[in-house]
């Protein structure tokens, strides 16, 4: 895995030499009038690969849903590529979280891949051959493609936040964003996914994750957005993951909340 790549291009000046892919402005969504974003102005370049980093109920859902069109801002707009997100729907994958899937739905690894080509037909279309064939394509990539006949509902966590990928993969969107693709998964699965990350990235596409490890993000992210209900700091990882800005955003040193999340992996790692 080439985790050093990804940092080459990590600079200022790269940065700003990139278009904006998406552009939020004066966004406020808001849930049984509680405002769960509240005025979140950002620009994303096209061509990066972004965390969205904050506490439980911070709105890193909510703002990665309103960026895909599926939640209506209450107030301001999203862009995509200067137009309204509605505009350029189909050029968005979206990768829920993987406990907004019903995975008791009865249909096998491959069906749930072979949906993301529905993107692109039309209503009376079936997937063609080249559709089969991306999906086929994809189920290898994330290393799913001898589990391609099981149903969904005997997948391991890892697996499923593979298969949501792969289905991501076959809609070949010019941006994807994912909520939380690696959460609880397991090692071999990890790897998988930010290998396929850096792919998207190197590919020129734009990647907004949704993540959950801070630790992490320097090594394979080259920008940060830290979010509580507003945004606190969006940029580099350079420049944004800082103590002050840790403290900002979860109300306590980012050393205490490092020591919490080896807390929390090693009682995952013993209740394995």
């Amino acid at each position: 895995m080439e985790n050093n790549m990804l940092r080459t291009y990590s600079s200022k000046e790269h940065l700003e030499q990139l278009n904006v892919a998406v552009k939020v402005e004066n966004l406020t969504v808001e849930y049984n009038g509680r405002a769960t974003l509240f005025n979140i102005n950002l620009d994303i370049p096209s061509g990066v690969l972004m965390a969205v980093l904050g506490p439980n109920n911070s709105g890193k859902t909510t703002l990665l849903k309103t960026i895909a069109g599926i939640n209506k801002p209450s107030a301001g707009n999203v862009y995509i590529y200067s137009r309204p997100t509605h505009a350029l729907k189909n050029d968005i994958a979206y990768v829920p979280a993987r406990n907004f899937v019903n995975w008791d739905f009865p249909i096998n690894v491959y069906d749930l891949v072979l949906m993301g080509s529905y993107n692109r037909l039309k209503k009376v279309e079936v997937p063609g051959t080249k559709d089969k064939i991306s999906a086929r394509e994809a189920l290898e990539r994330v290393g799913l493609d001898t589990a391609s006949k099981k149903s969904i509902c005997d997948l391991s966590r890892g697996e499923k936040h593979r298969a949501l990928i792969a289905r991501a993969l076959v809609q070949n969107a010019g941006i994807y964003i994912m909520d939380e693709p690696m959460i609880a998964a397991d090692e071999e699965s990890i790897n998988i996914i930010i290998d396929v990350l850096q792919e998207l990235r190197h590919k020129k596409k734009t990647v907004i994750v949704s993540h959950y490890d801070f630790v992490t993000i320097p090594r394979y992210f080259d920008m940060v957005s830290l979010l509580n209900v507003r945004l606190i700091a969006s940029g580099t990882t350079e420049d944004v993951l800082t103590e002050e800005n840790f403290e900002k955003t979860y109300g306590m040193p980012a050393g205490m909340i490092k020591n919490i999340r080896l807390y929390m992996e090693e009682s995952h790692a013993g209740n394995k």
